[in-house]
């Protein structure tokens, strides 16, 4: 981004925020309604609170949720309950809303965990209404449809409350930003761009969307409780989707998926409201209205059209441009092998069958540490299928996975823990990260930090993250990626996106990698610098499992070779014995041009 742009916008967001701190004195100053204006804002300030927790569930987590009115009438009724029923403080009111909402929200995701988006947001406005119809039925607790009345923050003033929502709204900010901005955020965009990739990196899809609706479950939770205290009551019609429209307009104007679009786009639809407030029965209609415009003419909202701009862009000026590989692999990246006599990765007695299709049909495959090995066989051979019944990504229907002599766990995203890692077929980065954040997506196991460290930036959180991208920036300038660490990862060509994964898979600490054909359409130059991580990684000891068509590669790369037909393992051994197998050459070398080449 040009220094001028920066400077702007920060001279812009500090003149923004005088306005608001200032704003219960302009209003007394100029307007004979200042109490009316100060409840304005203060009602943006509370919305926009809950599109910060709609913004953590549907920009960062990719959830569809239509659950967020009702996460802020429990909020709301949890207020009600301790300040009015129970006689207490409202601050403990508003903490207790906290819990209620995350509560809520955790058992609804719970209940949903394999529902696909549209089948999880069907889930959600179920349960939005059946919140609602408990919130008519409970009279005892919510008060039936009446709902619960006088609930206020004690004595404070108007405009000392007004001042409160100010804080807790960037509270939620900072949440919301510090969360996105640590291994937790990164975790959540790789689940949300790729689940399998991240299950390769060791990230677990289930717990990483359970840890981010839960959070944006007790923000909506505050939302509500500052609601109920503005208002002064609290009844079940707050549920109601159609209380809702302000929020989805204006997470969609700001745009979703960015740190301030929300409470921008919040800011944006209270204005307008507040401009044709003279024609309230349009208000649903020009809010329609305005979302439709939006979508067609700033499709990415306005804080994503700003940044994908030329303005907003990280600028040709601020990267360098190509960089010169280094010549050693960073200490302390790759964990030293144990010793032992058991190979680092043995498949026995492989079986995966779909239907009457035999993808894999008793294959035995073991891989020692230090080595390249190489498995390759025609297309639909069963390769691939090895290699995700090997990591797990397939379950067996017969034999068994070991790795250094244990047996492998049965889920995917546990595979990593012990120190095998894939790299798939098809190029999976996570594409709306920077490359430095793909590769940092790689350590999110060895990080060490959980989220509420990393929510309060404690001092182990910032030694670690620090550690972190010190050992990222390494590996960058490794593989010769240095100068492109602050792009977008879907900016770059396919042979530097290849290089990214194997530098993002060698980030998680593994002790066997597998590339699965990672030479496919890359340039000789690619192919040579392929090459190189591949033999580094050999002499730190590594495993490299290498599946290839690329037969050249393959015999002059590796140590060992597994070919395998029709999912049956037809010849094994070192690439001199089996570049002159006769069934090697019958089933996958069998065109007399090729086998010259390879004899």
């Amino acid at each position: 981004m040009p220094r001028p742009v920066r400077l702007g916008l920060a001279a812009l967001s500090a003149v923004l925020g005088a306005v608001l701190l200032a704003w219960p004195f302009i209003t007394d100053f100029y307007s004979y309604n200042a109490s009316y204006y100060n409840g304005v804002v203060a009602a943006a300030a509370i919305s926009g609170i809950l599109t910060i927790s709609l913004n953590l569930a549907m920009g960062y987590g990719g959830m569809m949720s239509m659950l967020h009115t009702g996460l802020q009438l429990v909020g709301g009724y949890a207020a009600a309950s301790l300040t009015v029923k129970a006689g207490l403080p409202w601050p403990v009111g508003i903490a207790l809303a906290v819990p209620v909402g995350a509560g809520l929200a955790a058992a609804v995701l719970l209940v949903s965990l394999r529902a696909t988006s549209l089948y999880f947001g069907m889930i959600t406005l179920a349960a939005n209404l059946i919140v609602i119809e408990a919130g008519r039925a409970w009279e005892d607790v919510t008060g039936g449809v009446n709902g619960v009345v006088g609930v206020a923050p004690g004595s404070l003033s108007k405009v000392a409350f007004y001042y409160v929502v100010l804080v807790f709204l960037g509270l939620a900010y900072l949440v919301q930003r510090n969360l996105m901005r640590s291994g937790v955020g990164r975790a959540s965009l790789a689940v949300m761009e790729s689940p399998d990739t991240a299950s390769a990196m060791g990230v677990r899809p289930a717990t990483t969307r359970l840890l981010v609706f839960t959070v944006a479950g007790g923000i909506a939770g505050v939302s509500g409780a500052l609601y109920a205290l503005q208002l002064g009551f609290i009844n079940p019609d707050v549920g109601l989707l159609d209380n809702g429209l302000t929020f989805f307009v204006g997470l969609f104007v700001g745009g979703i998926g960015t740190l301030v679009g929300p409470v921008l786009g919040v800011g944006v639809v209270a204005l307008l409201v507040e401009l044709i407030k003279d024609y309230g029965r349009y208000t649903t209609l020009i809010l329609g209205v305005a979302l439709l415009m939006t979508m067609i003419v700033l499709p990415r909202g306005i804080v994503g059209t700003f940044r994908a701009s030329r303005f907003g862009r990280v600028d040709d000026g601020e990267v360098s441009g190509e960089a010169e590989p280094e010549a050693s692999l960073p200490d302390g990246i790759l964990p030293e092998p144990p010793e032992t006599d058991h190979p680092a990765l043995e498949g026995r007695g492989l079986v995966k069958h779909f239907g009457g299709v035999k993808a894999v049909d008793g294959v035995d495959v073991a891989v020692r540490a230090g080595t390249v090995h190489g498995i390759i066989g025609p297309n639909g051979s069963g390769k691939s299928t090895t290699v995700s019944c090997l990591t797990r990504f397939h379950a067996l229907d017969a034999g068994e996975v070991l790795v250094f002599g244990e047996p492998s766990p049965a889920k995917a995203w546990q595979v990593p823990a012990l120190g095998v890692t894939r790299v798939f077929q098809v190029p999976h980065l996570f594409e709306q990260q920077t490359v430095l954040d793909n590769v940092l997506t790689g350590m999110r196991r060895r990080e060490g930090y959980g989220w509420l460290a990393a929510v309060l930036r404690l001092p182990s959180y910032r030694r670690r993250e620090r550690a972190g991208r010190e050992a990222a920036a390494r590996l960058l300038a490794f593989a010769g990626l240095s100068g492109r660490a602050h792009r977008l990862a879907g900016s770059l060509s396919h042979g530097q996106k290849r290089l990214l994964e194997v530098v993002r898979a060698v980030a998680s600490g593994p002790r066997v990698l597998i590339l699965d054909e990672p030479a496919t359409g890359l340039t000789p130059a690619e192919i040579d610098a392929l090459g190189r991580l591949c033999r580094t990684f050999r002499d730190r000891g590594l495993a490299v499992v290498l599946i290839e068509h690329n037969v050249e590669f393959v015999m002059g790369l590796c140590d060992e070779i597994t070919v395998i037909d029709g999912g049956k393992v037809i010849a094994a051994g070192p690439p001199e014995t089996v570049r002159r197998d006769p069934k090697v050459l019958e089933a996958y070398l069998g065109r007399p041009d090729l086998i010259e080449e390879v004899a």
